[in-house]
């Protein structure tokens, strides 16, 4: 106890220390730009949301429905290619951790690439659209669901598996009735929270050409047509906001 309570104090002073060091070597912007920034751009974006341009409605709710199913795509690719690769970064299916460092390594590898930068390719190869976005957030949410997995995989009760074997039962009758069963809630419920994540990095991939409504919403505010911009911005947030509340109330009833 008095151990665990030293470590968190000396964690707490290196996090405090090297805050102070971040701020002390940091070029921070003067006070008058920091203003001026403001009043060229915060207020006129704050008069807009006040009263936005209805006029691009349709337009903002057609581009996030297309979002939408961006995600959703996006999400199922990762998920489905995800789910055989969690099972070889799983140590205590394969006999040890040593033997699930090429799965993990795998999983490093691509999680470790910003899907900013796989919409940009996936742009080039494809051509502007949401085939573009949806392929930057699949293989992406590989890299991060492979992750989740083989984490939930590793921490499942040894007992059903042993009781199978002790039955006679073989590696696939282990599979399909002790670590399925366990692990396929988990699952659903990460799942779920990767499209929220999605969902919200597709409005940000269609500002490089990837669909969705980043692309209008960034034709807008190249020309700062704050009114346009707020109607997106409205759209987006309560959009994100009823899918957020629906998908929290599933996942609680998952898990």
């Amino acid at each position: 106890m008095r151990r665990n309570r030293t470590l968190l104090i000396a964690g707490v002073v290196v996090l405090v220390a090297l805050f102070v060091l971040a701020i002390a070597t940091m070029s921070l912007p003067t006070w008058s730009r920091v203003v001026s920034g403001l009043q060229r751009n915060a207020l006129p974006l704050l008069r807009g949301l006040v009263r936005p341009e209805t006029k691009v409605f349709e337009l903002a709710w057609n581009s996030m429905v297309v979002t939408f199913f961006m995600a959703i795509l996006g999400t199922a690719l990762g998920a489905l290619l995800a789910f055989p690769l969690s099972f070889i970064a799983a140590g205590n299916l394969l006999g040890g951790t040593r033997w699930a460092l090429p799965g993990k390594a795998l999983l490093v590898a691509v999680r470790t690439f910003p899907e900013i930068v796989l919409a940009v390719i996936f742009v080039a190869a494809a051509g502007p659209g949401p085939t573009a976005g949806i392929m930057a957030m699949g293989i992406h949410s590989i890299g991060y669901l492979g992750k989740v997995f083989s984490d939930v995989i590793e921490g499942i009760d040894q007992g059903p598996m042993e009781a199978i074997r002790a039955a006679g039962g073989n590696q696939l009758h282990t599979f399909l009735f002790a670590v399925v069963p366990q692990v396929l809630p988990e699952f659903a419920s990460n799942v779920l929270y990767r499209f929220e994540i999605n969902l919200r990095s597709a409005a940000v991939l269609g500002m490089v050409g990837a669909g969705g409504i980043g692309l209008p919403l960034i034709q807008r505010l190249q020309f700062r047509r704050w009114a346009e911009v707020s109607m997106f911005l409205i759209v987006i947030v309560v959009f994100i906001i009823v899918v957020d509340a629906l998908s929290s109330r599933v996942r609680r009833r998952l898990v």
